[in-house]
């Protein structure tokens, strides 16, 4: 039996943002494709506590995918936070993360590489930057999951990487230009560098895992991204599926 997938959205997505893009990964996989229902107030009030529902959300997303197909095991596709949400969804512990406002950062590790088989990661800020975690101290849970399970932290488990390569941030350059400086610098406090428009191509390589990089896909869905059409998923599909993905590869 073919394990079915299931989508991790990104920070202030919806599910409904990845309908269609679940229904043609379904239908170039040739695999049934489930969403996380994560919607925008979840990621509202992860920014105001902690990810601690979102990390629920996607265990009740990858039970209920195994109790529709009967499968023991799934895929994790986790676009932008989502991957984020998906490497912290694979722990075994929380150790390390501190408090804020009386409330736990996440509050429950699901151990959840016992029950996938793979994940991809689509356009995720991966490797978190101290220096900015300082002044942005909702980025933690990203510096935290690169400290604590760098890498491909679980062998059992197949990583893939994917970023674009559409936008040199800018701050005097076009719109998509600036907006993307304003972003990189965000994330890691260097805004002329290469990215998908939100995500540096750099906070997407992480140790031991294969990244591919795609030539001018962007990170949204107001432009050619990662769920734009069955063309665009084949990129990245076809060494997630084929399972053996070179370490370093751009298309």
């Amino acid at each position: 039996m073919k394990e079915p997938i299931v989508i991790v959205g990104g920070f202030a997505s919806s599910w409904r943002d990845y309908k269609s893009g679940a229904e043609a990964l379904s239908r170039v996989s040739g695999r049934r494709v489930f969403i996380t229902n994560i919607h925008r107030w979840t990621w509202t009030l992860a920014s105001i506590t902690s990810y601690t529902l979102a990390l629920e959300l996607t265990h009740r997303a990858v039970q209920h995918a195994m109790r529709e197909t009967g499968a023991d095991k799934v895929m994790l596709v986790g676009h932008s936070a989502g991957g984020v949400i998906s490497r912290a969804y694979l722990a075994d512990h929380l150790d390390g993360l501190e408090t804020r406002r009386g409330f736990k950062r996440l509050l429950k590790a699901y151990a959840g590489h016992q029950h996938v088989t793979r994940l991809i990661t689509l356009g995720s800020p991966l490797r978190g930057v101290p220096d900015q975690v300082k002044v942005h101290r909702g980025l933690q849970h990203i510096l935290w999951v690169d400290q604590t399970y760098p890498g491909a932290y679980y062998p059992h488990v197949q990583y893939l990487n994917v970023t674009g390569r559409a936008f040199l941030g800018n701050k005097d350059g076009t719109t998509g230009e600036k907006i993307a400086h304003r972003y990189y610098s965000f994330l890691s406090g260097n805004g002329e560098q290469w990215g998908d428009g939100v995500v540096p191509c750099a906070l997407s390589h992480i140790d031991g895992v294969g990244t591919l990089e795609i030539e001018g896909m962007g990170h949204s869905p107001n432009g050619w991204w990662y769920f734009y059409d069955e063309a665009a998923i084949r990129l990245w599909w076809h060494y997630f599926e084929v399972g053996d993905p070179p370490s370093n590869i751009s298309v």
